[in-house]
């Protein structure tokens, strides 16, 4: 059955998915622009073109005043491809978690704000995980995303859509799959499928054990406004699995929280 409603899901969540984000799917077309040898004016500009608005709104985004045509050479020749990720990341974070959540005490901003923290402290370590900045950044930002699948679904099927806590798995392979489509970094989908499963059976345990001990401890900070580490009970098979010191681990996270801003 669930193999069944992944494969019905999919359709609905992708339209639902390209009209809240555009400029999710930016992301990985950019990429591509990078790794090639010799980038063009051209492709930049047609790396927006299955929406028009896109590059408009990353201009302003970008505080330029100018034609998209003198923004893109711009980027081409002065700011560099890597600014121009990095404004499409920063567009898309204000993007991708704004949707309704009826069926928990999340809220966009709260997600968002427990989402880019995740991102900054997996970057943290991203030398020791053995991936790219970006790739732990994007791990850590979409690693929640299993979540606004299910809202997605629930908005569009209502009481028919699987539950959440019992399905957890069944949504992230809702986020991967599109995320794949999409054309996202292999080791940012695995991260993103693994989310729920058994610890050993995860592909960047590393990775999963920070993720997991961040995610469930800054959880628990928005349920009591307590303090980062504080009274915090860690999952010693996560720890371990770590190789860091919980001291270590709760110090980034709440330095990373202290200076959070969208």
């Amino acid at each position: 059955m669930i193999t069944a409603d992944l494969k019905s899901n999919i359709p609905m969540l992708r339209e639902k998915i390209r009209e809240l984000s555009p400029t999710l799917t930016l992301l990985p077309r950019i990429e591509g622009i990078i790794n090639k040898e010799e980038p063009r004016l051209e492709d930049i500009l047609q790396v927006c073109s299955h929406d028009p608005k896109l590059l408009g709104r990353l201009t302003r985004r970008a505080g330029f005043s100018g034609s998209e045509q003198e923004f893109a050479r711009d980027i081409l020749f002065k700011k560099g491809l890597g600014f121009l990720k990095s404004l499409a990341i920063r567009s898309m974070n204000k993007e991708i978690f704004e949707i309704q959540m009826p069926n928990s005490d999340l809220t966009p901003s709260l997600l968002r704000k427990r989402s880019v923290i995740l991102a900054r402290f997996l970057k943290t370590f991203s030398t020791e995980i053995g991936v790219g900045l970006d790739e732990a950044y994007l791990s850590g930002l979409l690693y929640n995303y299993g979540y606004v699948c299910f809202e997605l679904t629930y908005a569009s099927k209502g009481p028919d859509a699987p539950g959440y806590e019992a399905n957890r798995s069944f949504y992230d392979s809702c986020a991967s799959e599109l995320l794949s489509e999409f054309g996202f970094n292999k080791n940012v989908i695995e991260v993103i499928e693994d989310a729920n499963k058994e610890f050993y059976e995860t592909r960047l345990p590393f990775a999963q054990a920070l993720l997991r001990i961040g995610n469930e401890t800054l959880s628990n900070t928005e349920q009591t406004n307590g303090t980062i580490g504080r009274g915090e009970s860690t999952d010693r098979m996560l720890l371990d699995a770590t190789g860091l010191r919980a001291r270590k681990i709760f110090s980034v996270l709440k330095d990373i929280s202290r200076n959070y801003s969208s």
